[in-house]
């Protein structure tokens, strides 16, 4: 049976039986849940008005501008390279999202994941434009609205969805498309083309389906007084819409910096190296944060990291150590603030602080945050936008996870446990799973460093963590 949440995939599946050899039998198309449209836009505000919390650019009324802000989350060792296995939730999507993980089944083949980018459309009359994003180095995994058409395909079989791209499992018959998908080779060359989008008029309601704040980190992103868009749904006679049109994706692309957790030997344990990959463009502001169960710190550096050979080094040695709630609210107004300075309106650095602030701010660990230069951006995920805008402007921040070398110390003691008599693996095996989602690639890691990372029980683990739906709800 087909649910809700992949209802909209089915109308543009395209057949994969030249790899599955599978009939295919696509359903009736179901209507997505639209909800009581009550997602109305807050009154326009003039530029430089002020608001509760501060004061923040606005859409001046004039000329076609589109907005984007999203983020991409890594894993990295101490010494700075990338693990696998971020397909995992931190935070559930609604029911009306397509999703093609849910039907492949995905387990941990990728480094980054891309989540929650949303485009904005602001315009002074309603307008149509064509909208199409492209990931070369990875697979968009969910949207909404509809989409015309998304590449890599997926099928349709008796009992579901099938998705040779995401599913490990899939059963090939021809050795030729087992050998082009498996590891993750397909996980690649991923398009996703709305079509023609409706850009509503200033002030319109959106009549989107409900998303409960207390459920969902959704309706934060809504809270913009950008203008609606509404989707032809394919296949049918009915419209969707929202305040925004969203993406979320998987892949191993390139990052344009590299960050070691193990600098000089003068460094404390929480001292972090950054160096600029990127030989052409500055990294944006940066924040390094490291959360404990109790209290916090973080350092703001606004200027960023220059291009060139040499390193920014962040001890936190002079960040205050406070408590949770007054670090949050003084971080939270600090990434507001350097997000209004990007060319992002101020609803939407507030938006976009709003939903991430509890994965961002809150969960246990050492991290850093680091805007990532909007000629990255364009490379990694090409869009295309037809008529052009006047203004295009798209903010990803980037959100490295560090595993300390105490981390790492402590994960391959856990590891030998697994390996260990029963009541040594129930504590290892404890352990790992406690580690919420990113207890894959904290394994995968220790699995590098330990002597004995390629035991049987730790193969086993890893499967089981691999394949399953290691949520926030565990261990975070």
């Amino acid at each position: 049976m087909v649910t809700s949440r992949m209802a909209g995939i089915v109308g543009i599946v395209v057949v994969v039986a030249a790899c599955s050899g599978k009939p295919t039998v696509p359903p009736a198309p179901e209507p997505a849940p639209v909800g009581s449209g009550t997602s109305s836009a807050p009154p326009l505000l003039p530029p430089d008005t002020v608001e509760p919390g501060g004061t923040g650019p606005q859409y001046p009324g004039t000329g076609f501008r589109v907005h984007e802000w999203g983020t991409n989350t890594i894993v990295v060792g101490s010494d700075g390279s990338v693990q696998r296995g971020l397909h995992h939730e931190e935070e559930d999507l609604p029911d009306f999202v397509y999703d093609r993980i849910k039907a492949g089944g995905m387990t941990g083949s990728v480094e980054v994941k891309m989540e929650t980018p949303v485009l904005y459309f602001y315009s002074e009359a309603p307008r149509d434009v064509d909208v199409k994003v492209q990931f070369p180095a990875g697979v968009l995994t969910q949207w909404f609205p509809s989409a015309r058409a998304f590449f890599p395909t997926i099928g349709e079989v008796a009992t579901g969805l099938v998705d040779p791209v995401m599913d490990p499992a899939y059963s090939f018959q021809l050795d030729a498309c087992r050998q082009r998908f498996q590891d993750g080779k397909a996980i690649k060359d991923g398009v996703l083309d709305w079509g023609t989008v409706h850009v509503g008029g200033r002030g319109e309601n959106a009549a989107a389906p409900d998303a409960p704040l207390d459920r969902y980190t959704w309706g934060h992103a809504r809270a913009v007084d950008a203008n609606p868009v509404r989707v032809d749904k394919p296949g049918t006679t009915g419209v969707e819409e929202e305040r925004f049109l969203f993406y979320r994706g998987l892949g191993n692309f390139t990052l344009p910096v590299h960050i070691l957790a193990e600098g000089p030997s003068s460094l404390e344990a929480d001292g972090l190296t950054l160096v600029n990959a990127d030989p052409k463009n500055a990294l944006g502001s940066v924040f390094v944060l490291n959360v404990g169960a109790t209290s916090a710190k973080f350092a703001v550096h606004p200027e960023g990291v220059p291009v060139g050979p040499g390193a920014f080094v962040e001890t936190l040695n002079a960040a205050p150590e406070m408590p949770l709630d007054a670090y949050e609210s003084a971080l939270a107004a600090a990434m507001t603030a350097e997000l209004d300075r990007t060319g992002l309106y101020h609803d939407e650095a507030v938006g976009m602080v709003s939903t991430w602030r509890r994965q961002w701010f809150k969960t246990p660990g050492l991290r850093v945050l680091y805007l990532a230069p909007q000629a990255w951006t364009d490379a990694q995920i090409p869009l295309a936008l037809t008529p052009a805008p006047d203004v295009l402007t798209r903010i990803m921040v980037i959100r490295t996870e560090v595993i300390t070398t105490a981390q790492e110390e402590a994960d391959v003691a856990a590891l030998k446990d697994v390996e260990g008599d029963a009541t040594r693996n129930a504590a290892g095996v404890a352990h790992f799973k406690g580690l919420g989602r990113f207890a894959e690639p904290r394994l995968r890691r220790a699995r590098q460093l330990a002597s004995n990372g390629d035991g049987t029980a730790a193969s086993a683990l890893l499967g089981q963590i691999a394949g399953a739906n290691t949520d926030f709800g565990v261990g975070e």
